[in-house]
């Protein structure tokens, strides 16, 4: 994927581009980011060359995984020295001022890096390739899918677990490892985000974490997990009911039904992000649920869980053959209840193609 920085360069006429985004870096190298990663990409279009700079804690693990890359890989440390390691005896502001060198630099600012601050301000002035950048993850490689799809079935899998485990008086938590040991034994090494399993009332709360909650009788379950594998995620939400549900409650899982399914209809390339949240927004308006609809219908998955496009109103962002992203509409009581249902998508000539359809969207227990 290292291409694709050169090809940024040539096509906005760079001298060089510096990334700093863990999570761009892991999408260009492919090298796993770790939590708040320290790291410096560089392409020096002058010198047609490619650099890796990071912390020397990290310098073996990126060297030995871009060995045959052609990559540069360097450890920056002003106090140790080793003797197998290539490392260079400046700071971060130093190293980036250096590898300026004057010229008319690309950056991505609008992603977040621990580094972006002194970047910044070391370069002074840049040119922001946040958006040449966001355009190439949006629209997935035919191996990204894969990917991807590996972590939704992965996911169905996960959750059918679940499922099978509900019974009144087991906990939000005992579920939340049922689902964390069954991904684990097919082979997952990372979650794509921290999972949910609530019971009501704590599912009128969007993001929440698993308590000691106990599940009882008539309960609507919420469940919410993903997964990462070979660096690209999963991102699925299913509601489970415990026994015969109140009517209430049952109203508002028809509805979020509804707007999954008329917002899934609307989606094709040439549609722009924002026009597809109208319309689930009208589905939850016509029920008189607006203004308990309280986030974006959707967001792209990938290299990280939330990233672009994201499908709110107002976002003009077209959609393109090979975008995969969640449509997960939501209506909340605070206090309550809360009812959303979550797709992993992948648009294609047709329309929307569901990859997470084998699964029911309203399960029993």
């Amino acid at each position: 994927m290292l291409w694709k920085v050169e090809e940024i360069a040539e096509r906005r006429g760079l001298d060089a581009v510096i990334i700093v985004s863990p999570e761009n870096v892991e999408y260009f190298t492919g090298v796993k980011s770790l939590a708040d990663g320290i790291v410096l990409l560089f392409y020096d279009r002058r010198r047609r060359s490619t650099q890796v700079y990071t912390p020397l804690l990290d310098y073996y693990r990126y060297r030995d995984s871009l060995e045959a890359s052609g990559v540069e890989v360097y450890g920056l440390s002003k106090t140790l020295k080793p003797s197998d390691a290539r490392v260079v005896n400046k700071d971060w502001a130093e190293l980036v001022k250096t590898l300026a060198g004057g010229g008319k630099v690309g950056l991505d600012a609008r992603f977040t890096s621990p580094l972006m601050g002194v970047v910044m301000r070391s370069l002074g002035e840049y040119v922001d390739v946040s958006d040449d950048v966001s355009k190439y993850r949006m629209v997935k490689e035919d191996w990204e899918i894969e990917l991807i799809k590996r972590a939704v079935d992965v996911t169905i899998q996960g959750i059918r677990a679940v499922v099978d485990s509900v019974d009144v008086g087991v906990s939000e938590a005992e579920l939340a490892g049922v689902f964390e040991g069954a991904v684990r034994k097919m082979g997952v090494e990372d979650y794509a985000f921290p999972l949910i399993v609530s019971t009501s009332p704590n599912n009128s709360y969007p993001h929440n974490t698993p308590t000691t909650a106990k599940v009882k009788q008539g309960d609507l379950i919420v469940i919410d997990v993903g997964v990462r594998i070979g660096g690209r995620c999963s991102d699925l939400t299913r509601v489970v009911k415990v026994g015969s549900i109140p009517g209430e409650f049952k109203r508002l899982v028809d509805v979020v039904v509804e707007a999954v399914s008329e917002s899934l209809d609307y989606v094709h390339p040439g549609v722009k992000a924002g026009e597809v949240a109208e319309r689930a927004i009208a589905v939850v308006e016509r029920h008189g649920l607006k203004e308990r609809f309280i986030h974006g219908l959707g967001h792209g998955i990938g290299v990280v869980v939330h990233e672009p496009p994201y499908l709110r109103v107002g976002h003009e962002t077209v959609l393109e053959k090979n975008m995969v992203f969640t449509i997960e509409p939501g209506v909340y009581i605070p206090g309550v209840v809360g009812v959303r249902i979550e797709e992993d998508v992948l648009v294609d000539e047709r329309g929307a193609r569901v990859l997470s359809s084998s699964l029911s969207q309203v399960l029993e227990a």
